[in-house]
């Protein structure tokens, strides 16, 4: 009797193992079965496809030896969602030497290096602009504010002058050389705020880089500035200078001419290969359409 009974409650035991087997694991991860729910909302709107016009004020934000503040005006056509060309301009009526350089040239007698006094005076770059980021915060009780971070890069023109004087010389006040045109870099990244689907916000951190090499001022190389310093102390007109130099682009007969060819003489003495990186901050508004 005793070992029927110990025979059968060894079967239930061990038909009941492979049923506590077969149990379910406990929900939870890793469990292959847990399904992973992300909703993703649809853009709604799209750049492909449209243009876009915008418009800034810039300021340099490395002002040691130069100031520099205007505005630029931008074409973009977005040939993908997240890609465009763009064609910028930009003018700086603002561009001058820093208060530093200034003390330096007057108090010191020390004249900056032909780099180190080049101003930009406008720019046109031809380039294209990738939005690798978007995003969107809850703000304001619901309300989606969308971003976008993105990257651009383009070649151009810059249209650059030397200052010749500082602005406390009591014979020329500030006044400045031509040196032409020259090739130019740009490097930009910025932030998009979309106020709505044609309003965009835009704030931007741009790097324009440009030799800093200067052989002529207003057409004049070393030789010629010489020349029309010491025929310009002497109240007359300098002969055989070369070919495109304008002395009269010095100021006007006499002393002022002097002074003029006088701080170009002293820049161009000393040239310089350096590459300029005029970093400017700029901020705008933009419109698609």
């Amino acid at each position: 009797m005793r070992f029927a009974i110990l025979a059968s409650f060894f079967s239930l035991a061990t038909a009941a193992r492979p049923a506590a087997a077969q149990q379910a694991p406990a929900v939870g991860l890793p469990d292959p079965d847990v399904m992973h729910i992300h909703v993703l909302e649809k853009r709604p709107f799209t750049e492909a496809g449209r243009w876009e016009l915008s418009f800034f004020g810039a300021t340099q934000v490395n002002p040691k030896f130069t100031v520099h503040a205007g505005f630029s005006a931008e074409v973009a056509y977005h040939l993908r969602e997240n890609l465009a060309a763009q064609l910028g301009v930009s003018y700086f009526p603002i561009a001058q030497q820093s208060t530093l350089s200034e003390e330096l040239l007057t108090k010191a007698s020390e004249a900056p290096e032909s780099a180190e006094a080049f101003l930009l005076q406008g720019d046109a770059v031809l380039g294209l602009e990738l939005m690798p980021i978007y995003g969107k915060l809850n703000v304001f009780d619901g309300k989606i504010l969308r971003l976008g971070a993105y990257l651009n890069a383009g070649l151009g023109l810059a249209k650059t002058r030397l200052q010749l004087r500082p602005s406390t010389d009591p014979t020329t006040g500030r006044t400045y050389g031509d040196t032409g045109f020259r090739p130019m870099a740009s490097l930009g990244v910025g932030l998009r705020v979309f106020v709505s689907e044609q309003f965009t916000v835009r704030l931007e951190l741009r790097d324009l880089a440009y030799s800093g090499y200067v052989s002529q001022v207003n057409g004049c190389n070393y030789n010629d500035v010489v020349k029309i310093e010491a025929a310009e102390a002497l109240g007359g007109t300098a002969s055989q200078l070369s070919a495109g130099c304008d002395e009269r682009a010095f100021g006007s007969p006499g002393l002022q001419a002097k002074l003029n060819a006088s701080g170009a003489k002293d820049l161009l003495a000393t040239p310089s290969a350096e590459v300029i990186n005029n970093v400017a901050f700029q901020g705008g508004v933009s419109w698609l359409f």
